[in-house]
C-alpha cells in the first residue's frame, strides 16, 4: 500500500485534502480509493478497499466489444 496526500475532487470539498491510497491485491491487480484526510484511519482504509475490491468483482470475467 502507498499513500500520497492529494487535493479534494469533490465540489462539496473544494480546499481540502484526500489521501490517495493505492493498494494490490495479488501480483496484477491493484486500485486507488481516496478517503478524506480528517478520516483516514485504517480501519477507513480498510473498508474503502474492500467496497472497491467487492465492486470490481463484479466484472471479472466479462468480455466487452466496443463499438465506434
Amino acid at each position: 500500500m502507498a499513500t500520497v496526500d492529494v487535493p479534494s475532487v469533490e465540489a462539496s470539498r473544494i480546499g481540502k485534502t484526500d489521501v490517495l491510497v493505492t493498494y494490490r491485491v495479488g501480483p496484477f491487480q491493484s486500485g486507488m480509493v481516496r478517503i478524506p484526510k480528517e478520516a483516514f484511519t485504517k480501519a477507513s482504509v480498510i473498508t474503502a478497499v474492500e467496497a472497491d475490491v467487492k465492486l470490481k468483482a463484479e466484472f471479472v470475467g466479462m468480455t466487452f466489444k466496443v463499438k465506434g
